[in-house]
């Protein structure tokens, strides 16, 4: 299978490239098809790209060890154009959009242990930003809680209104972490006894960040949220997690340490009852 290369002239990357970021995805082995987190991860990059006007898509895809080389490198030509496909199903189309695959060259980790592979078995999605995305100049924002509804323990289904987007007292992150603030524990409980106590109910968890975009980041936060309810019995057919990088900040202006930190949060948007 050869290398496809979608409208590409020569160009050099570093040369007006004015940002760049890179998201992972991981496959199984043998595998070219897309896992759940992985779509849920490529869905929250599609939402950033629908927004920038000019940007270069790179895809590079690769293998562990196992089998051929000619086998593996079919194999990472195909996840790299499982991923080109799924972006364009969801119509993104750069002027700039390169996909290769690698085979088993430029491992992340040893291929002598089967946690090695599993991080070898990867896309890398580069997206170059050649011109700002456009920033929608707002009006001074109202106090947080006329913007959501904060969630309480006392919550029923008639209280959860579709549509709606709940903010948690304190669901707050370390900055440019994943990691929770310590005082993010009880909200953590409260969110989990809603949905034992409404089992019909069907989540997104909504990751955000402060001060610059971090797509990958406002994932995980998302990703945090999701995996302590999955750990304590909520199925994973209820809920969604997705990050929004800093498209929808509480306060634009988060050069004080208070409007950072409350914009490093996970929200929840109702989507079923």
């Amino acid at each position: 299978m050869k290398n496809f290369i979608l409208p590409l002239a020569v160009f050099a990357i570093s040369s007006f490239a004015n940002a760049q970021s890179k998201s992972i995805i991981y496959f199984d082995s043998n595998k070219s098809e897309l896992k759940k987190e992985s779509k849920q991860m490529l869905d929250s990059l599609t939402n950033v790209l629908t927004k920038i006007n000019s940007y270069q898509l790179l895809i590079n895809a690769y293998c562990d060890n196992t089998g051929s080389d000619e086998l593996n490198q079919t194999l990472s030509e195909e996840r790299a154009n499982t991923v080109l496909n799924y972006f364009k199903n969801k119509n993104i189309v750069s002027q700039f959009m390169v996909i290769k695959g690698f085979g088993e060259n430029a491992p992340l980790a040893s291929n002598d242990t089967e946690n090695g592979k599993s991080k070898n078995r990867r896309a890398e999605i580069n997206v170059i930003i050649n011109a700002p995305i456009p920033v929608i100049i707002q009006a001074p924002p109202p106090p947080i809680a006329s913007k959501t509804e904060e969630l309480k323990s006392t919550n029923t289904l008639k209280d959860l209104e579709i549509g709606k987007t709940l903010i948690l007292k304190n669901l707050n992150f370390e900055g440019g972490t994943a990691i929770l603030l310590t005082e993010a524990k009880p909200s953590l409980e409260i969110l989990l006894k809603t949905m034992i106590d409404n089992p019909t109910l069907e989540i997104e968890i909504a990751g955000h960040v402060c001060c610059a975009d971090d797509m990958p980041l406002s994932v995980l936060r998302a990703k945090t949220v999701y995996s302590y309810l999955v750990k304590n019995g909520i199925s994973e057919k209820r809920m969604a997690y997705r990050g929004y990088s800093r498209n929808k900040p509480i306060f634009e202006d988060d050069s004080f340490e208070e409007n950072a930190r409350a914009n490093r949060r996970v929200e929840i948007k109702i989507l079923k009852k």
